[in-house]
C-alpha cells in the first residue's frame, strides 16, 4: 500500500505539468516556430536540461540501476557511452545546428536535410519524416506502458488506467504548450530525476554505515562488481555503443535549434554534461547499493532487477521522500514521450502537409497551429491504440528506435555540417542500408535466411562479438553514405555552407 503522502505528491506533480501547460499556451499559439521549437527563444538552463531529461527516459532511473544490480560496474560503459557522445554533440555539433537551422528556417531534421542538398525532388524531407513518425509512435506508446506500470505501482489503480491517466496528461500540456510546456516541464522533471538520483544512493551508503560494507558485497560477487573490464571487448562496445543513438534522436537534436543566444552553447553544454555525470554515475551506484539491501533478485518484486530503484527507496526512506522517487520515475517516462509525441507532430504537419502538400499555398501560422495541435491528438490516439493491441510489438520496435534513429540520421546530419562533398544520393542511400542493418541485427526476418546468411551471428563471429545494433548501423550508414557521395555529384554552393557553418562554430 502506498503511503497518502506520496501519492499527494504525485498529484501534486500532476496538477503542476497541467498548469505549465496552460501557461505556455498562448506563447506557443504564434506560429509553428513557437510551438515545435519555443521560437529559438530557451535560456542555457533550459535547453541543457530539457536535453538531458528527454534523451534519459525510464532507462536510466530503472534500466541503469537495473543493469548495475545485476552485473555491477560493468554497467558504467552503458553510461560512458552516451555522454561521451552528447558531450561531443553539445560542445561541438550542437551550434551548427542552431546557425544552420536559423539561417535556413529550419525547424525539422527533414527541413535541415532538405535545404543543405537543395533537394527539389522531395524524397530526403518525405523519407525521413516517415521513419521519424514510424518511430515516435512506437515510442510514445511505450511510454504509455511504462506509464501505466508506474501508475499501477504507485497509486494501485490498473494498468489501463495508469495508461489513459498518462496520456491524458501528456496530451494536455503538449498539445496546450508545445515546445514551451514541454522544454519547461522538462526542467521540472530533471530536477526530480537528479534529487532522487543523488539522494538514494547517499542515504542508501548512510544506511549501510559507509562504504566498507558496499564493498564488501562487491568484492563477494565479484566479477564485474569488480572491474569494469570483466565483460568482454564486444559486449563493451556494445555498451558504449549506445551512444551512437544520440545524433539522430530528433527529440534530443530539437533543443539544439530552440536555444536563444547561440553564444551560450557552450554553457548550456557544460551544464547538461555535468548534470549527466552526476545522474548516471547515481544510478550506478544505486543498483550496487540496492545489491547490499537485497542480495538475491528474488526479493525484487517478481524477480525483476528493474524495481530496485522502487524498493530502495521504499526500504529506506520517509514517504515524503519516496514520493519524490514515483515523482521521478513518472518525470523520466513523461520527458521523453512530451519530446516524442512534438517531434512525430512536427514530422506530419511540417514537412507532409506544409512542406509537400500544400508547399505552393499560403497558410496563417495559426491554422498550422491548430492543425499541430491537432495532430498532436491523433497520434497520441494511434499511440494508445498500439499499447493497448500490440505491446510486444511496441517493445520489439523500441529495443532498437534509438539505434535505429541513429543509424539513419546520425550519419546524415553528421557529414552534412562537416563535409562538403557529401551529396543527396549518398545521405538517401546512407539512411536506408543503416535502417536495414539495424533491423538485420536487431531481429532478421525468417524469410531473408533464404538469401542472406544470419547477419547477427556473422557480426558476432567476425566482428569482436559487437551485436548491439546501433554500431554496425551507423557504421554501415556512414560507410555507404560516404562511397556513394564520391561517385556522385555534391550540391552547388556546398562549399560556401560548410564555410559558414565553420565560421559559426
Amino acid at each position: 500500500m502506498v503511503e497518502p503522502l506520496a501519492v499527494a505528491i504525485l498529484i501534486a506533480y500532476l496538477v503542476a505539468l497541467l498548469l505549465i501547460g496552460l501557461l505556455s499556451s498562448k506563447k506557443s499559439s504564434v506560429g509553428m516556430t513557437d510551438f515545435f521549437i519555443a521560437g529559438r527563444n530557451l535560456n542555457k538552463w533550459t535547453v541543457a536540461l530539457s536535453a538531458v531529461s528527454s534523451g534519459r527516459s525510464a532507462w536510466l532511473v530503472l534500466g541503469v540501476t537495473g543493469t548495475a544490480y545485476a552485473t555491477g560496474l560493468d554497467a558504467v560503459w552503458a553510461v560512458a557511452g552516451y555522454i561521451t557522445v552528447e558531450v561531443f554533440l553539445f560542445f561541438y555539433v550542437a551550434r551548427r545546428f542552431r546557425a544552420y537551422s536559423e539561417q535556413t528556417g529550419s525547424i525539422t531534421i527533414p527541413d535541415i536535410l532538405e535545404t543543405r542538398f537543395n533537394d527539389k525532388t522531395h524524397i530526403l524531407r518525405g523519407g525521413s519524416a516517415f521513419i521519424i513518425m514510424f518511430f515516435m509512435i512506437a515510442y510514445v506508446a511505450s511510454q504509455l506502458v511504462a506509464g501505466g506500470g508506474a501508475f499501477a505501482t504507485s497509486m494501485g489503480v490498473s494498468s489501463s488506467t495508469g495508461m489513459w491517466v498518462t496520456a491524458v496528461i501528456l496530451l494536455a500540456y503538449t498539445m496546450l504548450g508545445g515546445f514551451h510546456a514541454v522544454s519547461k516541464t522538462d526542467v521540472v522533471q530533471a530536477g526530480f530525476m537528479f534529487v532522487s538520483l543523488v539522494i538514494l544512493p547517499v542515504v542508501a551508503i548512510i544506511g549501510l554505515g559507509g562504504f566498507d560494507p558496499l564493498l564488501q558485497v562487491m568484492h563477494t560477487e565479484g566479477g564485474g562488481f569488480t572491474s569494469p573490464f570483466a565483460f568482454g571487448f564486444g559486449a563493451v562496445i556494445g555498451l558504449l555503443g549506445i551512444g551512437f543513438g544520440s545524433p539522430g534522436n530528433p527529440h534530443i537534436l530539437v533543443r539544439y535549434m530552440s536555444l536563444k543566444n547561440v553564444k551560450e552553447m557552450r554553457q548550456a553544454a557544460l551544464i547538461s554534461s555535468v548534470w549527466n555525470v552526476l545522474m548516471g554515475w547515481g544510478a550506478v551506484m544505486i543498483g550496487l547499493a540496492g545489491r547490499a539491501y537485497f542480495p538475491d533478485v528474488s526479493l525484487l518484486p517478481n524477480g525483476d532487477q528493474e524495481q530496485v530503484f522502487l524498493m530502495l527507496g521504499s526500504e529506506i526512506l520517509h514517504p515524503l521522500f519516496f514520493g519524490f522517487l514515483l515523482v521521478a520515475v513518472l518525470a523520466a517516462i513523461m520527458s521523453s514521450a512530451d519530446s516524442q509525441l512534438l517531434v512525430g507532430s512536427s514530422a506530419f504537419v511540417r514537412d507532409i502537409y506544409q512542406k509537400m502538400f500544400r508547399r505552393n499555398r499560403k497558410l496563417s501560422q495559426k491554422k498550422l497551429v491548430r492543425l499541430s495541435r491537432l495532430t498532436t491528438v491523433v497520434f497520441m490516439g494511434l499511440s494508445l491504440i498500439l499499447a493497448f493491441t500490440a505491446q510486444e510489438f511496441v517493445f520489439w520496435m523500441v529495443l532498437f528506435a534509438f539505434g535505429g534513429l541513429g543509424a539513419c540520421f546520425g550519419p546524415a546530419l553528421l557529414l552534412s555540417f562537416y563535409w562538403k562533398g557529401v551529396t543527396r544520393q549518398g545521405v538517401l542511400w546512407g539512411m536506408i542500408a543503416g535502417l536495414l542493418t539495424v533491423i538485420l541485427v536487431k531481429q532478421q526476418p525468417q524469410w531473408t535466411y533464404a538469401f542472406l546468411p544470419d547477419v547477427k551471428e556473422l557480426l558476432n563471429t567476425y566482428f569482436f562479438g559487437i551485436t548491439y545494433e546501433a554500431v554496425p548501423g551507423f557504421i554501415v550508414a556512414t560507410t555507404i553514405t560516404v562511397v556513394i557521395s564520391l561517385f556522385t555529384k555534391r550540391p552547388k554552393h556546398a562549399k560556401q555552407i560548410i564555410e559558414r557553418l565553420n565560421e559559426s562554430a
